[in-house]
């Protein structure tokens, strides 16, 4: 009996060590590039449950795009940006099913920016950053033994000891990856990661939205732009139907958007998506064409038209606050003293947006 139980105290021991390396020495969360991102999508487990509305998931556009306190300021709904770099449909499928654990969001917004990638473009930081922030479950295990990712054996114990990929970053760590094991705060913005920089992105022809709007206007008579080689992949379209049922098991919507972009094949990836919404029978929103208040890519990007800042996400929040509000019955929270935490925080984001004078 004595050595069964020296044995059981010797496992316990074993996993709690392995769980703190584990953790110390992934990059998940750490202020090293994009990693950092993948630390916020660790807020996602620190939401009251069942407190939020609209779940919006998708690749990096999301994150710094969707700001889901500028949508509850305006409308009062909640929201949490679910987004990783490079987020492809398969680890968008698996964010929403993690997210079902602990939330029952009426609407999800699926980004489509990675509709069109195949394998041979994910990385290491967009592969890692949709399976290193998830808790341990057989999901997660599903998402390593996904037929499509065809990782190795090696890969595969690595996503579950992340001491094995990274045991090198000893010479790195510093003090905010130890803190790591204690923090409880939320890093982001419910998902969103703010940023005020401007660096505009210079065209070398006409605005990207006047050049839009007037390619659409010509594929609407008939007149042919380009004969397309784009197509959704295989693989995407059956994370799609996946999600879809997901969604209606839930009794959740799905909603397909395409975020702002200075993408010079906007007009045709336009037309493909929506198609291809038509065919799922899904809602679709464009933020190239759809959108009131145009993106001025000369001051609303922070990345020479990458990615928004704060003032294009103020945009988009105006947006689908509107979109949100015009097509689902979705409640304001503001009065309601449960939802004292989001007003706390929504007091500290405005603050933060007066203090840089947006």
């Amino acid at each position: 009996m004595k050595d069964t139980i020296k044995a059981f105290v010797f496992i316990i021991i074993l996993i709690i060590i392995i769980c703190v390396l584990n953790r110390v020495f992934s990059p998940v969360g750490s202020s090293e590039g994009g990693w950092y991102v993948a630390g916020a999508m660790r807020d996602m487990y620190k939401q009251d449950k069942n407190t939020i509305d609209v779940l919006y998931v998708g690749d990096s556009n999301v994150y710094t795009g969707v700001s889901p306190l500028e949508i509850y300021n305006n409308i009062g709904v909640t929201g949490f940006s679910a987004s990783t770099p490079g987020q492809d449909a398969i680890g968008s499928y698996y964010v929403a099913k993690e997210f079902f654990k602990t939330q029952s969001p009426k609407v999800i917004m699926l980004d489509t920016g990675e509709f069109f990638t195949t394998k041979e473009f994910f990385t290491e930081l967009s592969t890692r950053s949709e399976i290193d922030y998830m808790n341990f479950s057989f999901d997660k295990l599903d998402l390593i033994n996904e037929d499509y990712m065809d990782f190795s054996i090696k890969e595969k114990l690595s996503f579950l000891f992340p001491v094995i990929r990274f045991h090198d970053r000893y010479q790195k760590l510093t003090e905010f990856d130890i803190r790591k094991l204690i923090l409880q705060s939320e890093t982001s913005y419910k998902g969103y990661l703010y940023d005020k920089k401007t660096n505009k992105y210079e065209s070398k022809g006409k605005n990207n939205y006047q050049k839009y709007k007037e390619d659409y206007q010509k594929k609407q008579k008939g007149i042919n732009i380009d004969n397309t080689d784009l197509h959704i992949e295989k693989y995407v379209k059956e994370k799609i139907d996946e999600l879809k049922l997901l969604c209606n098991q839930n009794n959740c919507d799905l909603v397909l958007m395409t975020m702002p972009t200075t993408d010079e094949r906007a007009i045709e990836k336009y037309e493909i998506f929506k198609e291809f919404a038509n065919e799922k029978e899904l809602k679709y929103v464009n933020f190239n064409f759809e959108i009131d208040e145009p993106i001025n890519w000369e001051t609303d990007t922070q990345d020479k038209g990458n990615h928004l800042n704060i003032k294009g996400a103020e945009k988009v929040g105006r947006y689908i606050s509107k979109y949100l509000s015009e097509n689902f019955e979705l409640e304001n929270k503001k009065e309601k003293p449960e939802y004292k935490k989001w007003n706390e925080a929504l007091q500290a984001y405005n603050e933060r947006k007066k203090e840089d004078n947006v």
